[in-house]
C-alpha cells in the first residue's frame, strides 16, 4: 500500500531561545512482568465455554460464530512528526489487508490530543473503512474520569468511530487506576461505551469487575520464555473469562536500552503459528489485535519506519517489517471468513537475525539482553505457491532446496556469514531469484541487534499464464540443522478449493488517451511496500481499471500514474529514483475491474506518465530574498528535500490549516521562539531550533504548490518564496536574522 516516504516542506529557518521539546514518541509497552499477563506455563486449566455472568449486554457477543474483528495497535507517540498524508497513508495501508479498526494508544502529551484529533480527520477525509478507537495508556497519563470521558464523547458521532451494536468502543493498556466503579462510571457517561481495557494481576478476581465487556490479553501475543508459543495461557484465560476472552498477534520483540534490555523469543515462525493458533480458537474469539503497527523500540512493527523512534533506537533503521504484514493478509482474511483464502500468487517471505545471539558486540557499552540466549541462528522464510514447487534458500555458505507442495510451507536453514538469497523454480522455469541488497549477516557485529530484517520476494511468471484447476492449500513445516542433512515435513490441510481458468499476456499498448490526456506506458517496475515508486495518491478498489486509475491521476494533477496487484491504483508528481525495471512480462496481472486490462501484479507495478500540465497558473522561482514579518527578518534558503522519517525542522511540531500562508506560518513559529520554519503541502508550517544535519537541497521549480490559505501571496515579491510542489519530496527552507 502506499507509502509516503517524503512529503513537501517550504521551510523558513530561525534561532530559537530554548524551547520546550515534548515528551515524544519514546515510550513502548513492556511485555515483560508484571505487564504480560501470564499465568504458569505448562498448566492445563478446565476450559469454561459459555459467557461469565459479567459484562453488560452479553446478547451482542454471545454467538462466537458471527463477525470477527481485526484490530492493530497504533502507537501515536510514534507520531510526533506526523502530517495528515502520514495518517492518511497509515489509514489506507492498514485498511488495504482487512484489518478492521485502528486502536490509537495514547499517552498524557497534549500534542499527542492533535494527532488523534488528525488521525480521525484523515479517516473522515478519505472515507476509508477502516475504523478508529481510543486506547488510553495508564502507564503513561493520569486515571482522570472527566478527562477521559471528554476524549470518548468528542469522537462518538465521528463516522469512523469503531462501535459494538452501536456502543463506542474503548480500550486501554492498564487502567486498574479507574476500580470497577471508575469503569461503570465512564460507561454512564459516555452512552453505556463497550470497554475492552488489558489490566494486569485480574487472575481470579474477574467476577469482582462486572463493568468491563471484554478483557484482553496483551502478553499472550509472545511467549515468555524460552519455548515456542502454546496457547495455554489463551486457555488460562478463558477458563475465567470464557467468550468475554480477547487476545492478540505479534511476530517479535526486541529493545536494548540501558533501562530495558531483552529478546523475546519469536523464532520458528512465531508470526505464522499464532494466527494458526488464532484459527483453532475461532468460534471462542471475536477480537484479535495486532502488536503493534509502530512500536519501534521493541522491535515489534508491522508498518514502515515512518515517525518518530525512541531516542537512541537504532535497531530499526533499514530493517523493514512491512512484509510481515503484507503475509498477515492471508491470515487476516481466514480469521475474519473461517476460511484461508486461495493463493493466487508465489511468494517467499524471509526474515533473519543480522548477527548470531551469542556474538559478542565490540562497540557496545549496555550489553547482551535477557533471553538473547532464547534467539535461534536460523534463515527462517515461508513460501506461499500456488502449485508444486522447489524453493532454494541461501543465507552465506548455507543452502537447502526443498520440494514444496502448492499452499503454505514454513522452511528454514542455518544461518552463516553473507547475504540472503530466495529462490522458486517450477517445471525448470525461475519463478523467484531475490538477493536483497540492504542486508547482511555478520559474524563479530560492533553493536548488539536481535531485530529481524524482513523481505519477500513475489514471482510472476504463473501470471503470464495460469490455469487453476482445483487446488487446495496446505500448510506445511521443513526445517534443516547445522547437525543433520535430513529434514522432516508434516503437511496438513489448512483451506480452501478453488477452481478457474485464466490466461493473460504482458502489456504492449504503448500509449492511450484517458480524459483528454495521453499517457505513455513506461514499462513494469518493481514496487516495494517500504519503497514506493510513486508517493502521491493510493486507492484499491475491486472496480479498478488502467482508465479509471489514470483518470484519477489526472484529476488530482499527478504527472504519474501506476497499476499494481489488479486492484490498486498509485499516482505522484514523479517516480523514486532507482527503481528496478523489470520484464513486463511480470505486470501481467488482469485488472480487477476488467480482466481484458493488464494492471500489474505483486510487487510490480506499471507505470504509465503524461505531458506536465499546460495550465497557464503563474509560479514563481525568485531568487533567495528576505522579509520582515513580526518585526523579525526572515531569510529563504531555498528548498529542500523532506523524509517524513528524518524531517528538515524536526523539534519544533507542526500545524495543518487551510488558512495557512508564509507569513501567518514565520509568526507561529516566532511566537513559540523558533529560529527556523517552512510551509510544506500547501497547508503544513514546521518550526525548529535547528536544521537536521545532511538535510538535502532540491531545484527551486520542486517547491511549487500554493498556500492553503492565501494563493496570491505566493506572487509577492517583496516576500520571494517558491510554490510547494503537490506531493513533492521537496521543502524550501527561511531563517530568521
Amino acid at each position: 500500500m502506499a507509502v509516503r516516504s517524503v512529503l513537501p516542506l517550504l521551510l523558513g529557518i530561525f534561532l530559537a531561545a530554548s524551547p520546550l521539546l515534548p515528551t515524544c514518541a519514546a515510550r513502548s509497552h513492556s511485555l515483560r512482568s508484571p505487564h504480560h499477563a501470564r499465568h504458569a506455563h505448562g498448566t492445563s486449566p478446565n476450559l469454561v465455554n459459555g459467557t461469565l455472568p459479567w459484562g453488560s449486554e452479553p446478547q451482542l457477543l454471545e454467538k462466537r460464530a458471527g463477525e470477527k474483528y481485526v484490530f492493530m495497535h497504533h502507537i501515536v507517540g510514534s507520531g510526533y512528526p506526523y502530517t495528515p498524508t502520514d495518517w492518511e497513508n497509515d489509514l489506507r495501508e492498514i485498511a488495504a489487508k482487512g484489518v478492521d479498526a485502528i486502536a490509537l494508544n495514547i499517552g498524557s502529551a497534549d500534542w499527542q490530543r492533535t494527532q488523534v484529533q488528525a488521525a480521525f480527520d484523515a479517516a473522515k477525509r478519505i472515507n476509508t473503512p477502516v475504523k478508529l478507537f481510543y486506547s488510553f495508556d495508564f502507564t503513561e497519563m493520569p486515571c482522570d474520569l472527566g478527562d477521559i470521558v471528554s476524549r470518548i464523547n468528542t469522537f462518538a458521532g465521528y463516522p469512523n468511530q469503531f462501535k459494538v451494536g452501536g456502543r463506542t468502543f474503548v480500550s486501554s493498556y492498564a487502567g486498574d487506576c479507574l476500580g470497577n466503579g471508575g469503569w461503570a462510571s465512564l460507561k454512564a457517561q459516555t452512552g453505556n461505551a463497550y470497554v475492552m481495557p488489558f489490566i494486569w494481576g485480574l487472575e481470579g478476581q474477574f467476577g469482582n469487575w462486572n463493568a468491563l465487556d471484554s478483557w484482553y490479553c496483551w502478553g499472550c501475543a509472545y511467549p515468555q520464555g524460552n519455548y515456542d508459543k502454546n496457547t495455554d495461557d489463551d486457555k488460562f484465560y478463558m477458563s475465567q473469562l470464557g467468550s468475554r476472552y480477547a487476545t492478540t498477534v505479534s511476530a517479535w520483540q526486541f529493545t536494548h536500552f540501558s533501562y530495558k534490555n531483552w529478546y523475546l523469543r519469536g523464532d520458528n515462525w512465531l508470526l505464522n503459528n499464532r494466527w494458526e493458533q488464532l484459527m483453532s480458537m475461532r468460534n471462542d474469539l471475536t477480537f484479535v489485535e495486532m502488536l503493534t503497527w509502530n512500536d519501534f523500540g521493541e522491535a515489534n512493527y508491522f508498518g514502515p519506519i515512518r515517525g518518530a523512534q525512541p531516542s537512541g533506537t537504532y535497531w530499526a533503521d533499514n530493517f523493514p517489517h512491512t512484509a510481515w504484514f503484507d503475509m498477515s493478509e492471508y491470515y487476516i482474511r481466514a480469521f475474519k471468513s473461517g476460511s484461508y483464502p486461495a493463493i493466487t500468487k508465489d511468494v517467499i517471505y524471509y526474515w533473519s537475525k543480522p548477527h548470531p545471539a551469542g556474538a559478542i558486540a565490540s562497540g557496545d557499552s549496555i550489553g547482551r539482553g535477557s533471553g538473547f540466549d532464547w534467539a535461534m541462528d536460523n534463515l527462517w522464510a515461508v513460501a506461499f505457491a500456488t502449485s508444486p514447487a522447489q524453493v532454494t534458500l541461501k543465507l552465506g555458505g548455507s543452502s537447502k532446496t526443498f520440494d514444496v507442495p502448492a499452499g503454505v510451507s514454513k522452511l528454514t536453514i542455518p544461518a552463516s556469514p553473507g547475504r540472503i538469497t530466495v529462490q522458486m523454480v517450477r517445471n525448470g522455469q525461475t519463478v523467484i531469484n531475490e538477493t536483497p541488497g540492504g542486508f547482511e549477516y555478520v559474524q563479530n557485529p560492533v553493536r548488539y541487534n536481535l531485530n529481524a530484517y524482513v523481505g519477500s520476494a513475489i514471482g510472476a511468471a504463473n501470471l503470464v499464464t495460469t490455469t487453476t484447476t482445483s487446488t487446495t492449500s496446505t500448510t506445511s513445516t521443513t526445517s534443516t540443522t547445522s547437525t543433520s542433512t535430513t529434514s522432516t515435513t508434516t503437511s496438513t490441510t489448512a483451506t480452501t478449493t478453488t477452481s478457474s481458468t485464466s490466461t493473460t499476456t504482458a502489456p504492449t499498448a504503448t500509449t492511450t488517451t484517458v480524459s483528454g490526456s495521453t499517457w505513455t506506458f513506461q514499462g513494469c517496475f518493481e514496487d516495494r511496500s517500504d519503497q514506493r515508486i510513486l508517493d502521491g495518491l493510493f486507492t484499491s478498489a475491486g472496480s479498478n481499471t488502467v482508465s479509471q486509475c489514470l483518470a484519477s491521476c489526472a484529476s488530482a494533477g499527478f504527472a504519474y500514474g501506476g497499476v499494481e496487484y489488479g486492484r490498486e491504483c498509485f499516482c505522484g508528481a514523479s517516480p523514486r529514483a532507482g527503481a528496478a525495471v523489470k520484464p513486463a512480462t511480470d505486470c501481467a496481472m488482469p485488472c480487477a475491474g476488467n480482466s481484458a486490462e493488464l494492471c500489474g501484479s505483486g510487487n510490480r507495478l506499471g507505470l504509465y506518465s503524461r505531458p506536465p500540465s499546460t495550465s497557464t497558473t503563474t509560479t514563481s522561482t525568485a531568487a533567495p530574498t528576505t522579509t520582515s514579518v513580526g518585526g523579525a527578518t526572515w531569510t529563504y534558503r531555498g528548498c529542500f528535500v523532506d523524509p517524513g522519517d528524518k524531517r528538515v525542522l524536526y523539534d519544533g511540531g507542526f500545524t495543518s490549516v487551510l488558512t495557512n500562508t508564509i507569513p501567518q506560518c514565520l509568526s507561529t513559529c516566532l511566537s513559540k521562539g523558533y529560529a527556523f520554519a517552512g510551509v510544506e503541502y500547501g497547508r503544513e508550517c514546521y518550526c525548529g531550533t535547528e536544521v537536521r544535519a545532511g538535510a538535502q537541497s532540491s531545484a527551486e521549480g520542486q517547491c511549487s504548490q500554493a498556500c492553503a490559505g492565501d494563493c496570491e501571496c505566493l506572487f509577492s515579491d517583496e516576500l520571494g518564496f517558491e510554490l510547494i510542489a503537490f506531493f513533492s519530496s521537496e521543502s524550501a527552507l527561511w531563517r530568521r536574522e
